[in-house]
């Protein structure tokens, strides 16, 4: 089994990531720690730690991103199963025991956790729930989509290797899971699901994705074009599902993108709301948060951007 973590400038969290990594009850692990051209000290740090446990592997490369990092590791990796980890994050002792349990028991090829969100300062309380729910690839892509159970992360997830044997992570983009978790968990004969929270997720004023809106944050509008593009001769229920996910996509533009040099792609976004509102509103398994911002979206759009300024978007 092969966790894999990209690191880049993560002086200050890094020693707490490898650790939970180190310290998991399963220990048969290959630990791939992909420095991608750090410029602080984080790379000599690996060095400490692979010269402390030689389950790990530390790898030096110029600066490419995440993706790239990932997809470094998942070229090198030699597990048959794999394990994504970010540097800044951390994870439970029994992470890995619970997902490879959770494979076993369920003839799976992929498992999934939640997250504990963890602001700075604060400490994880991970916690196991039960049951577990399996489902098929085909259901798997839809509740994806709906994002009502699990997220669309790349971390929280154990994988059979065999599920990346085609599948890699676009670089130099945000929202890189979103491009290509759908077509991961279709490769999957079986996925399960715990709604345990096992992976510490760490919010950081300056991370990516606390980033003022720019140019990159479209993406997912492009994104969300291709997976409904996929599916469009599929069944109504993952179409709904599809367009559940782009009004999501529509909506983060519409209020995040500042009109200013955006006017064009907020102009669409507000279009393709006006135009599909009413079928997402209809749809049961939409988040209530959604319809609630669609119904202030066609009653009162200034009380829509107050309200938007109070919501958890992780909620």
């Amino acid at each position: 089994m092969s966790v894999i973590v990209p690191v880049y400038n993560v002086e200050q969290q890094i020693d707490r990531c490898v650790q939970s990594i180190c310290s998991q009850s399963y220990d048969n692990l290959e630990i791939l720690l992909i420095d991608d051209g750090s410029s602080d000290s984080s790379g000599s740090i690996c060095d400490e730690w692979e010269s402390k446990d030689s389950r790990i592997k530390v790898f030096h490369k110029i600066n490419g991103g995440l993706s790239d990092a990932r997809n470094y590791g998942i070229d090198r990796a030699a597990g048959e199963l794999l394990m994504f980890v970010d540097s800044d994050d951390y994870i439970a002792a029994d992470i890995v025991e619970v997902l490879y349990g959770l494979l076993v028991e369920h003839d799976a090829e992929i498992s999934i956790c939640d997250p504990v969100h963890v602001s700075e300062g604060e400490s994880a309380s991970f916690c196991h729930v039960e049951p577990a729910v399996v489902l098929n690839p085909y259901d798997a892509v839809k509740e994806l989509l709906y994002q009502t159970s699990f997220l669309t992360a790349a971390w929280g997830k154990l994988y059979m290797a065999s599920c990346f044997s085609k599948v890699r992570f676009p670089i130099g983009v945000l929202f890189e899971d979103s491009a290509i978790m759908y077509r991961v968990l279709e490769r999957a004969h079986g996925v399960v699901y715990t709604p345990s929270r096992l992976y510490a997720y760490c919010h950081r004023k300056n991370s990516i994705t606390a980033s003022a809106f720019d140019e990159r944050h479209l993406y997912i509008w492009d994104i969300c074009k291709q997976i409904e593009s996929r599916y469009a001769n599929d069944s109504a229920d993952v179409r709904s599902a599809a367009q559940s996910y782009r009004m999501s996509a529509a909506l983060r533009i519409y209020l995040n993108a500042p009109k200013a040099g955006f006017e064009s792609e907020v102009s669409e976004c507000e279009a393709w709301i006006r135009d599909h509102s009413l079928d997402v509103m209809r749809d049961s398994r939409v988040r209530r948060k959604t319809k609630f911002a669609l119904l202030l979206f066609i009653a009162c759009r200034p009380l829509m951007r107050f309200v938007y300024g109070f919501v958890d978007r992780w909620s």
